[in-house]
């Protein structure tokens, strides 16, 4: 795989920058946006009960692990936090130093894309049953990954926002959210179009990989 992200551009303060396409708080609403989020997961503030993050280890063939820290977790590409309702059991922050193996053989070629996208899958899934919100982030420059969209189907049918993709640190809460589709980085994809919930996973899949919840 080994693709090198580009470099993120600008510092990100505390708090997310407002923009028109998210609601309070620094989430963001389905629908086209350009607003600028946390800079990188080290950026973003861990909530006192830790959190969820997605980090690929180039390791053993390459492989997605879930690790769950109370602290920030340099080079996460991705993040998820309970909702209100729940929590992360204490075991999961101790027991294999809070590492979970979600995919390997993530690689190289086809069938190595094919296992990257579908351990994000799986990562936001997690999220989801969690009933939490989920942030997404390129690799960091010069450190091995790929680059991906993370589309997701929201229940929303309006042409625009029905299908809405993750933006780089932008909290995103997933109640609402009916499938996943992860693709790599600038595929065709449904953005500002309305589709068949079953047609939008099957191209999601003929690109890269998706799941319905």
């Amino acid at each position: 795989m080994g693709c090198n992200a580009s470099k993120q551009e600008g510092n990100v303060s505390r708090s997310a920058p407002g923009g028109g396409s998210k609601a309070k708080g620094g989430k963001a609403k389905a629908g086209k946006s350009k607003s600028k989020g946390f800079a990188s997961a080290t950026s973003a503030p861990v909530p006192d009960g830790g959190a969820c993050y997605l980090v690929y280890e180039p390791d053993s063939s390459g492989r997605l692990v879930e690790h769950y820290s109370k602290t920030a977790i340099e080079g996460a590409i991705g993040r998820w936090t309970p909702g209100k309702d729940k929590k992360i059991a204490g075991f999961k922050f101790t027991q294999n130093h809070g590492k979970v193996i979600l995919i390997g053989n993530c690689s190289g070629g086809v069938a190595g894309r094919k296992a990257y996208c579908a351990g994000w899958n799986q990562f936001v899934k997690s999220a989801k049953l969690n009933k939490g919100e989920i942030m997404f982030w390129e690799p960091l420059e010069g450190v091995k990954g790929l680059p991906v969209d993370v589309w997701l189907y929201t229940d929303d049918n309006r042409p625009g926002f029905q299908s809405m993709k993750l933006e780089t640190g932008v909290a995103v809460t997933l109640d609402k959210m009916q499938g996943v589709a992860t693709l790599p980085k600038d595929s065709d994809f449904y953005e500002g179009v309305q589709i068949d919930l079953f047609k939008w996973l099957d191209d999601g899949n003929s690109k890269g990989a998706s799941i319905k919840f």
